[in-house]
């Protein structure tokens, strides 16, 4: 009887002591999972996931280290962690580079070292979570994407449909209006009145109507060239500028404040509205308008007012910053993160047609852009600083360099 007991009190104890260890495992202290959260994980996805997760192409040895489960478990040379025993754990061993060297692109300071070591020897403390399951991922081809999507396709140039009425037709565009006109059976409307295209010459290009004298002057002059001379003097028109600068300021998302609830003023940004006006006046080649937007401030030869002979190249870089602001954000690197984001998708936008902001957070859908590309051009525009400087003239600015 007395055996008995003494057998019962020691299986009691040992079922005591696997609950309690048991209950120790799946519930480490808040601090413990705090620390784990704020210095272990991030180690780890950081220099072993790319090996050793569920998400990477090729997981070395067998081993995964993106759960506790697959940390007890191991991988070809057994379990990576004891815990409680960082001295008999194979992760901390290959981390001092005693025998295994891991990670192989370059061993951890000394400081992540000891973290990954006063993590094991606390117990390894995890989160209870679900281990991670491989997700099957289409694998971002970008030659295939750009061979396969028609909107990556070079242009061509199509054959013109054939039609039956050609005398109305005077340039290949036709064709296609026309071609469609004949099939739905209608017949194109007739030419408009000579007034209403002066209107129209003069809403499209000024947005300014003609005046009575100038309606008058155009119906009574009999030169087969008259349309043509209007546009000619439209063009040379300093509202040319002022109608089609605003398109363009609309695309570049142009304003004099930054919004949001403050909404304070943009210092100088009448600059960059000026300078878009001036372009377009000026006839200046896109090319030109668009390496001075991205790069204004970095040619070596920029273009100067003919007039006050300032730098106007640099100007167009002003619409990099012209975005939101937020006022005292509290979340500090997010804001950072957005105003970078709202560069890329308004310069995607405006100079490609493409949406590469879709790619902030995974490859992108549909279009060639992946998630490195996004991060590539981030880190461009990251290394680059907003200021403002007076500048008046290339003499003024060499003086004070």
């Amino acid at each position: 009887m007395r055996l008995f007991l003494i057998l019962f009190l020691i299986h009691g104890f040992l079922c005591a002591a696997g609950t309690s260890t048991q209950a120790k495992e799946q519930s480490p202290s808040p601090e413990h999972l705090e620390f784990f959260e704020r210095e272990v994980r991030p180690l780890l996805a950081t220099h072993c996931y790319e090996c050793h997760s569920t998400q990477a192409k090729r997981v070395e040895a067998n081993l995964l280290l993106d759960s506790r489960s697959s940390h007890l478990q191991g991988g070809d040379s057994g379990a990576a962690v004891i815990p409680g025993d960082a001295s008999a754990s194979l992760l901390i061993e290959a981390v001092h580079y005693d025998s295994y060297e891991m990670p192989p692109k370059g061993k951890l300071s000394d400081e992540d070292i000891q973290t990954l070591t006063r993590w094991v020897d606390i117990g390894a403390p995890w989160p209870n979570e679900p281990a991670p399951t491989k997700e099957t991922v289409q694998e971002f081809d970008l030659e295939n994407r750009k061979a396969n999507f028609w909107v990556w396709q070079p242009i061509q140039t199509p054959e013109v449909p054939p039609i039956h009425n050609a005398d109305w037709v005077n340039n290949d565009i036709d064709y296609f209006i026309l071609s469609q006109l004949e099939q739905a059976h209608i017949k194109p409307s007739r030419d408009a009145e000579r007034t209403a295209v002066l209107r129209r010459l003069y809403f499209d290009l000024i947005g300014l109507p003609p005046t009575a004298d100038e309606v008058k002057a155009f119906i009574q002059n009999k030169n087969p060239q008259a349309t043509e001379h209007v546009v000619d003097q439209l063009l040379e028109s300093p509202h040319f500028g002022e109608r089609w600068g605003r398109h363009w300021l609309d695309i570049v998302r142009y304003a004099e404040s930054r919004g949001h609830e403050f909404d304070n003023d943009t210092p100088n940004a009448f600059q960059y509205r000026d300078y878009v006006i001036r372009a377009l006046n000026a006839d200046v080649p896109y090319d030109q308008f668009v390496r001075e937007h991205i790069a204004g401030d970095l040619l070596q030869n920029p273009r100067l007012h003919p007039k006050d002979k300032f730098n106007e190249s640099v100007l167009g870089t002003g619409f990099w910053f012209l975005g939101e602001w937020v006022h005292s954000p509290v979340d500090i690197r997010k804001d950072e993160a957005d105003r970078f984001d709202n560069m890329i998708d308004v310069f995607s936008k405006t100079f490609l047609g493409v949406t590469v902001a879709c790619a902030r957070c995974h490859d992108h859908k549909y279009d060639a852009i992946s998630t490195a590309d996004y991060y590539s051009l981030s880190g461009f525009l990251q290394s680059s600083d907003y200021r403002q400087v007076r500048f008046e003239s290339m003499e003024q600015n060499r003086k004070t360099a």
